[in-house]
């Protein structure tokens, strides 16, 4: 049986791979597929999707995850099968990339404030063309030494409440979908499991969203079945996907490795037939 991994991350957001990298790597762990699906960007698609052309049988959806709040709570809406080169969809992201710049160098700002010194202009330099996000502020965190991992990096300055958290313009979910659907791509409520309120889970669910990401690396075998059941309820598509942004490296994760959480070729194909 042929696998995906619906869910990863490139250099063109928080991902330690390049687009090409990120389909050898995927072909290295037995992997028929990935669908690219950078934090606000659609920039790292077109690599690799030309790089998944010398590979007879491999597969890259074209895709995004898209950042929204709604009731004070982060939600992610992953979209599939997008057309990349929507107009609509690209001026949009590229207001969400200023607030994304705008965001870091407030967030280093305070971190500087409170004796850490980092540079902003190094931090974006290790984004390159991508789009920053904590993460990369993260990483240059431990780099320095200040923090040990990138888990004590959100805990003690990055997370929501956290000392250097700084919040940023967001979508809410129904602009999240509506953008997704003038792409003529598939809208699905990602890791539902880090959504607090399950009264907000329900409530995404009824906006016209088209599927839930049942099966991600941070869901436990009860919140899977449980989602499961949502999307049966609801008719919804039912994805499954690692999240992945870099490989286990000395213990620590960030979410699962590639293609921890997969689903069959044929059960994403049937997908978008149905769709």
């Amino acid at each position: 049986m042929k696998f995906i991994d619906m869910h990863t991350h490139s250099t063109a957001s928080d991902g330690v791979y390049r687009p090409k990298e990120l389909v050898e790597y995927a072909l290295e762990k037995g992997l028929s597929g990935i669908a690219i699906t950078d934090h606000d960007t659609i920039d790292g698609i077109e690599e690799a999707v030309d790089h998944a052309s010398i590979y007879k049988d491999f597969i890259v959806i074209p895709g995004i995850e898209l950042s929204a709040e709604y009731h004070g709570e982060e939600v992610h809406i992953l979209g599939y099968g997008i057309d990349y080169k929507n107009s609509s969809l690209k001026e949009k992201l590229r207001y969400l990339e200023k607030e994304r710049r705008d965001r870091a160098y407030k967030i280093v700002s305070k971190l500087n404030s409170m004796g850490m010194k980092l540079d902003y202009e190094s931090i974006m330099q290790t984004v390159q063309n991508g789009v920053v996000g904590r993460p990369h502020i993260a990483r240059a965190l431990v780099e320095h030494g200040y923090v040990k991992n990138l888990e004590e990096a959100f805990n003690k300055y990055l997370a929501q409440d956290a000392a250097a958290y700084v919040p940023r313009a967001k979508l809410s979910p129904q602009e999240a979908i509506g953008l997704i659907k003038a792409a003529r791509g598939i809208s699905v409520l990602a890791h539902p499991g880090l959504i607090q309120s399950d009264k907000i889970i329900e409530d995404i669910l009824t906006l016209g969203i088209d599927g839930i990401e049942v099966y991600h690396s941070e869901h436990t075998g009860s919140l899977s079945r449980k989602f499961l059941e949502m999307a049966e309820e609801h008719n919804l598509f039912v994805t499954a996907g690692s999240d992945f942004h870099f490989p286990p490296d000395n213990d620590e994760s960030y979410h699962g490795d590639l293609g921890s959480i997969k689903i069959s070729l044929d059960s994403i194909q049937k997908l978008f037939r149905r769709a």
